[in-house]
This record gives structure tokens, C-alpha cells and sequence, in this order.
């Protein structure tokens, strides 16, 4: 009898920030195995969420060649079934429908724009499985969170199941193009951003009960990072459980810092130096609103719950439970 051959898959995430490759092998009793993950700094949120909210020639130049570059890396691992999708910057850019029109021209990759409901599931499938065995995700009240370029997902568990969830407009790249923040001083940046941030989680408390939860789920780029400066990691570990105050300590810390000090001290691309300061102060916020004693920082991505879902889809949750 021949032995099965392993499917390759491909999954691709657009955000605000930077286009995302995964490419694994699915096995006949549905694993998932990484091959290769790859990243393009394309800045969509940038425009989306500035003035005109139209994705500019330019930014649709450097997404094309970045898809060029992965539709290259998926033709050389024989890839046999992509999704791909895309989030706020694209779902919210006036001209975004067009824009994917000429990707799928250009490259003969085809992006789905999903809705909230949808971004929340996935998110969820991939903390379940990353976490199956952690306490915390069958605690009466958790909550998951990941802060993007262009919004904040975040998804209330009781004992493990989704009881509610929505996606808000807390994004590190949307508030700087939004508020106009190089405009201003650095310390007048950071009193407007803690001002918009406390309206918005005003506006969450009323869907969402935080002083009830006592355990946060952390997904995210800039989490991950701040997590990995707080607390050292030993061996491959893919999630890291930090302190309360360390982590609101952190998060006042670099306050302080301004783009060129912030990029210096994380040895960090400007792209990423630009979200790091919001995207703390949005889990800290958040975390500092609630009962929790810790923040779990999660390996897990929008990314490796679409490879969940190819592996398994029949297995997986609805978007109506979303």
C-alpha cells in the first residue's frame, strides 16, 4: 500500500502592518507540521486609516511584490491549497475591493476580506489548541485578547466556550494615522492615546463584563515581544505567563521613549517601533480593568487557526457562535 503524502498547504494574512505566509504539510491524520513562515512589512493601515482611506499606488506596489515573492516560495514548495485573507485595512479602505481585484490579476492569489465574526473564531481555534491543557483557558471567566495595527479582537470564554466577542477600534496603526500623532510632542501623543483608549474600553464595558474575568489570553506580535523582555524563556516554550504589575510596570516604562530611543532599545524596525507604545498601553488598559493577577502570552495567530481550519474543517467552530 502507498503511503499517504503529506498535503502542502498555504495560509496568508493581510493587515494593517504586514503581509503573513505560513506554509505547512498536512499528514493523513490531519497534523499540521510548519515548513516555512515568511513577512512583508507593507504599512496598508497607513492609508486605510488616514483621511482619504484609499490603499495609495505606492502601498499597492510593495503588497504585489511581496506577493510575488510568496507566490514564489508556495510554487517551490508545491503548494496544493492556499487561503488567504485580509482584515480592517483592506475591509475598511475605500478602494479595497479593487486593490484585491489587481492582486488576483497580478499574482493568482485569491484574499477573502473577513468580517469580525469570522477573525474571532479563527483566533479562537488557534488559542484553544495552543493552550488545550492550560487551566486558564477552562476558568469561569477568560478573556482573549489580541491588539492589532487596526483593531482589537477580544473573546469572553466561560469555562472554555465563547459566550462573547467583538472586534473594536483599538489599533496601534489606526490611532497614530487617526489622531495625526506626529503632529504632536511625544508626551501630548501619549495623553491622547490614554484618552481614546479609556473612551473606547468605556464603550467595551457595556458588552463585554471585565471586572468579572480573571484570566487574560494574550495573541499577538507586540505582546510576544514585551513578554519576551520581561521574562526570560527556557527552550521552545510557546507561551509565557507575566506578572500583573510587571507587565503595567512595562507598559509606563517605555512611555517614555520616543520612536528612535523605542527602536534603539528593542533593536526594532521602525514599523514595529510605531506600534509597540499603543499596543501596550491598549493590553494594560485592558488588563489593569479586570481581576486578573497575570497576562498568558500565547503563541498562537490568526494564521495558525486558518491552518486549523484546512486541516479539520468539519471539526471546528461556527462564526454563528462568534
Amino acid at each position: 500500500m502507498l503511503a499517504h503524502t503529506p498535503e502542502v498547504v498555504a495560509v496568508l494574512d493581510m493587515g494593517a502592518t504586514a503581509i503573513r505566509l505560513v506554509i505547512a504539510e498536512v499528514t493523513a491524520d490531519r497534523r499540521v507540521r510548519l515548513i516555512e513562515e515568511a513577512s512583508r512589512g507593507v504599512l496598508l493601515g497607513r492609508d486605510t486609516f488616514s483621511g482619504a482611506g484609499v490603499i495609495k499606488p505606492r502601498t499597492a506596489d510593495s503588497a504585489f511584490a511581496a506577493l510575488d515573492g510568496f507566490r514564489h516560495i508556495m510554487d517551490g514548495y508545491g503548494v496544493t491549497e492556499v487561503r488567504a485573507v485580509a482584515t480592517s485595512a483592506v475591509r475598511e479602505a475605500r478602494n479595497g475591493d479593487l486593490f484585491l481585484d489587481r492582486v488576483r490579476a497580478r499574482t493568482g492569489i485569491s484574499f477573502d476580506v473577513i468580517n469580525e465574526a469570522e477573525e474571532t473564531r479563527l483566533l479562537y481555534l488557534a488559542v484553544r489548541d495552543s493552550l488545550r491543557r492550560h487551566p486558564a483557558l477552562k476558568g469561569a471567566w477568560t478573556l482573549i485578547a489580541e491588539v492589532g495595527g487596526g483593531s482589537t479582537s477580544l473573546t469572553l470564554l466561560r469555562y472554555g466556550q465563547p459566550v462573547r466577542s467583538g472586534v473594536y477600534a483599538l489599533g496601534a496603526v489606526r490611532f497614530r494615522q487617526r489622531l495625526e500623532l506626529r503632529r504632536y510632542s511625544h508626551e501630548v501623543q501619549v495623553a491622547l492615546l490614554k484618552r481614546v483608549i479609556a473612551n473606547v474600553i468605556d464603550e467595551i464595558r457595556v458588552e463585554i463584563p471585565l471586572h468579572k474575568v480573571t484570566q487574560i489570553i494574550a495573541v499577538g506580535g507586540d505582546i510576544r515581544l514585551a513578554a519576551s523582555h520581561i521574562q526570560a524563556q527556557d527552550g521552545q516554550q510557546q507561551t509565557r505567563e507575566i506578572p500583573r504589575d510587571a507587565l503595567v510596570a512595562f507598559a509606563s516604562d517605555i512611555e517614555t521613549l520616543d520612536d528612535d530611543a523605542l527602536a534603539a532599545r528593542f533593536r526594532l524596525p521602525a514599523i514595529e517601533a510605531d506600534t509597540l507604545i499603543p499596543s501596550m498601553m491598549i493590553y494594560a488598559t485592558l488588563l489593569s480593568d479586570t481581576a486578573a493577577r497575570r497576562i498568558i502570552v500565547s503563541g498562537a495567530s490568526l494564521r495558525s487557526g486558518m491552518l486549523m481550519d484546512l486541516a479539520e474543517p468539519e471539526a471546528q467552530a461556527s462564526a454563528r457562535d462568534f
